[in-house]
């Protein structure tokens, strides 16, 4: 209810589904392990797009420039970002009780805020999660380990501490690129990005390709709602991707 600042059971529900649904990329894997049958889902035509578009590897999921919603699953019938987030860009439900019209209406703005609560979170624990990519690295993830029947979970692995400090300072660039909202910067960052991402591990004295395989970790295994909702959370895998691109050139 609007007037009461009490946002209504529909909205709540849209959002408990959007949460439990955002993982999917995490949830298919470990299901496909145990129930590769159930797998197909019984999409004949459909099922192999489907599969790409969560798992990222249809070039648009986790690309950019990134479409405003998605495909499979609907950000703005519940809340697409947390309300304090919402409420900073002046984004308000609309009558119909959902997102969807005032997303529309302020997508650039939405745009922003999804990068910006993204740069927020990495930001916020930037150590920890250089570390936590950084077991991508040649050295990571080497000891020995208790295994897990889901593919990317890896809790005990160890982190390559030699490439950690390149592996931040990509993180601070990649951050600069999603806070650069001069205009709707929903494009591929500029050659500018390019050149200070290249030259910021030119300088660290360590191989772009060993750089790689510790974006591609922290990527595959951004948690959906855990780590951060699914608005933010494809911009953040789409402007990881676009380091992965220019350092694998």
């Amino acid at each position: 209810n609007q007037q009461t600042n009490i946002i209504s059971p529909n909205v709540w529900i849209y959002s408990i589904c959007n949460c439990a649904g955002s993982a999917g990329h995490t949830t298919l894997l470990a299901l496909y392990i145990t129930h590769q049958t159930a797998y197909d889902g019984g999409f004949d035509k459909d099922r192999i797009q489907f599969s790409k578009t969560v798992l990222g590897k249809d070039d648009s999921s986790w690309r950019l420039p990134m479409p405003h919603d998605d495909p499979l699953q609907p950000l703005y019938k519940g809340l697409p970002l947390p309300v304090c987030v919402l409420n900073a860009v002046d984004i308000e439900y609309d009558e119909n009780e959902s997102f969807e019209s005032t997303a529309k209406d302020n997508a650039e703005s939405l745009h922003v805020a999804s990068r910006h609560m993204a740069v927020w979170k990495v930001s916020s624990n930037g150590n920890n999660i250089s570390k936590f990519a950084a077991r991508g690295g040649p050295q990571g993830s080497k000891n020995p380990r208790k295994s897990f029947g889901a593919d990317l979970a890896d809790p005990y692995a160890e982190s390559d501490t030699s490439v950690q400090g390149s592996v931040d300072a990509v993180l601070r660039v990649v951050c600069q690129a999603m806070m650069d909202t001069e205009k709707d910067k929903n494009v591929v960052p500029s050659a500018e990005y390019e050149q200070l991402l290249l030259s910021v591990v030119g300088a660290s004295g360590t191989s772009p390709a060993t750089i790689v395989p510790c974006l591609e970790y922290l990527r595959d295994r951004v948690g959906v709602p855990r780590d951060l909702p699914l608005a933010s959370a494809r911009y953040f895998r789409a402007y990881l991707n676009w380091g992965i691109d220019v350092l694998s050139k």
